[in-house]
């Protein structure tokens, strides 16, 4: 069963809504993040579909992504 670590563009888009210097989110997206990165392997495909359209939904700042992308 898979957690976010297995995938890499879910977890740039937390990393990058989660960092002190991405501009402010609403609570709900950022409890959201925070429950991504702490389900495991039984609970992360419940939060994945949830996470999938915040991406869409909320997109990350692409300078914060980019930054995350290139920290992996």
């Amino acid at each position: 069963m898979p957690i976010i670590q297995e995938f890499p563009d879910e977890l740039d888009y937390v990393n990058a809504k989660l960092h002190p210097l991405s501009p402010a989110s609403g609570s709900y997206l950022l409890w959201l993040c925070y429950t991504a990165l702490a389900s495991d392997a039984n609970n992360y495909p419940l939060i994945q579909p949830a996470i999938r359209s915040a991406m869409v939904k909320y997109p990350a700042d692409p300078d914060r992504l980019a930054a995350e992308r290139r920290d992996r």
